[in-house]
């Protein structure tokens, strides 16, 4: 068997109970990625993690999970920034949202979403969801070469 690619996935999800789900159904997984969660509970936290505000240099993620409705700054604002910097922009963002309200989902992809997500309401549609997640974006697309860190300045 081959070896399974390392993976970095960045979860910005503010739900404890459902973060947990994600974490299990990715970890779980035993296909041809080998996940690798960072998890950020709103949305100040996730441009912490991508930018390390106050910092030269960040380790990023592979593909982005975004939760849409998150404290302090939203998930639009998050996929706002991602999308409009320079060096981040071509990193995957996937928006993974309770809401179904068009609206919502016209302006995750107005803002360059690579895929918007309504999560799933049971472990076995969430299991699912992961399963063409990585089916998706690790056998069949090609994932950019993201810089595993960026200079800030």
């Amino acid at each position: 068997m081959a070896a399974r690619r390392k993976i970095r996935l960045l979860v910005v999800e503010d739900n404890p109970a459902y973060l947990h789900l994600v974490q299990e159904a990715f970890s779980n997984r035993r296909g041809q990625a080998q996940w690798d969660l960072t998890v950020a509970k709103d949305g100040e936290e996730a441009l912490q993690v991508l930018l390390k505000q106050g910092r030269e240099i960040a380790n990023l993620p592979d593909i982005v999970l975004l939760d849409w409705n998150l404290p302090k700054v939203t998930g639009s604002e998050v996929l706002r920034q991602v999308k409009e910097h320079p060096k981040l922009r071509r990193m995957p963002v996937l928006v993974f949202s309770s809401s179904e309200a068009d609206e919502d989902i016209h302006a995750a992809y107005d803002n360059h979403a690579n895929g918007y997500i309504t999560k799933p309401d049971t472990v076995e549609a969430l299991e699912a969801v992961v399963e063409t997640i990585e089916r998706f974006w690790i056998a069949v697309a090609r994932l950019p070469k993201v810089a595993r860190s960026i200079g800030l300045s």
